[in-house]
């Protein structure tokens, strides 16, 4: 229960941070919330790189290169809307990366070339090309209106999770060995709540989510689904490295990662599905 007092001061000072961010502070388009999902961003490259470096490989870039992707997100909708700058710059940090290996991997015979890039690419790409995506809702038609649904979506499905693994999730824990205190009934209720504020935005908000309530559910559901791969993607990573954690920063969660796993492999998807329902 303490651990579970830590989550919920958490998320009493995270959210009305994020409203505050989102609503009173539009300048530039919604700056001042991106530079905190670039620092996010920077935070949680920094804890990767740890995880990745657990065995004393050493990384080709410095920690936090991937916030460079989230910025040049940015700086593309912002002033350069025709030129695909995200793109451009993770062909550049990836090309660099490989073009680095033929300097350092003699240092090793080239023994290592393979783990070295693999690892640095991983972690140009992770957290950062995904948390690219979050910027791309500040420049949405509505965009308060979309940022804020998204937090909901993610944030509801760990919260209903939670609560639908205490009371039903005894006997149907462990059928996912990655994760094995997660049970089937937090699964499915991490998963139909947000599904069903998805049907229901389109109902109650019609003149902002241009969609209907059968589109609206599948905006929730696909939202909610990646969230939860996510999750399991960084206890992934953690059990390789052998932590319980990414970080100690965030008190009741650990570290950046450990917080925002969810929100960084949702984000794409939901942008899809926004692009394809809203057509």
């Amino acid at each position: 229960m303490k651990g579970f007092t830590k989550r919920v001061i958490t998320a009493c000072v995270a959210v009305p941070v994020l409203i505050i961010l989102v609503v009173l502070f539009p300048q530039a388009d919604y700056l001042a919330f991106c530079l905190v999902i670039m620092a996010l961003t920077a935070l949680g490259s920094i804890e990767m790189h740890q995880l990745l470096s657990k065995d004393r490989e050493k990384l080709l870039f410095t920690s936090y290169s991937g916030v460079l992707l989230p910025l040049a997100q940015y700086v593309q909708f912002r002033y350069f809307p025709d030129v695909e700058l995200t793109f451009y710059t993770l062909m550049f940090l990836i090309g660099l990366t490989l073009f680095l290996e033929v300097f350092t991997g003699s240092k090793d015979g080239f023994a290592g070339t393979w783990e070295r890039n693999s690892k640095t690419v991983l972690n140009i790409i992770y957290p950062g090309l995904f948390a690219s995506f979050i910027i791309r809702l500040a420049f949405l038609q509505n965009a308060p209106w979309f940022i804020l649904f998204f937090f909901l979506l993610v944030f509801s499905s760990d919260t209903f999770a939670f609560f639908f693994g205490m009371a039903l999730g005894r006997g149907n824990k462990g059928v996912i060995k990655v994760s094995p205190n997660k049970s089937i009934a937090g699964f499915i209720g991490g998963l139909l709540v947000p599904s069903a504020f998805g049907a229901l935005s389109a109902v109650l908000f019609p003149e902002v989510f241009a969609y209907g309530a059968a589109r609206g559910f599948i905006l929730g559901l696909g939202t909610a689904a990646l969230g939860v791969v996510g999750d399991l993607i960084e206890s992934s990573f953690k059990r390789s490295a052998e932590v319980k954690d990414s970080g100690t920063l965030i008190p009741g969660r650990g570290g950046i990662l450990d917080s925002v796993d969810s929100i960084i492999m949702a984000a794409p998807v939901y942008v899809a599905l926004l692009m394809m329902i809203c057509a």
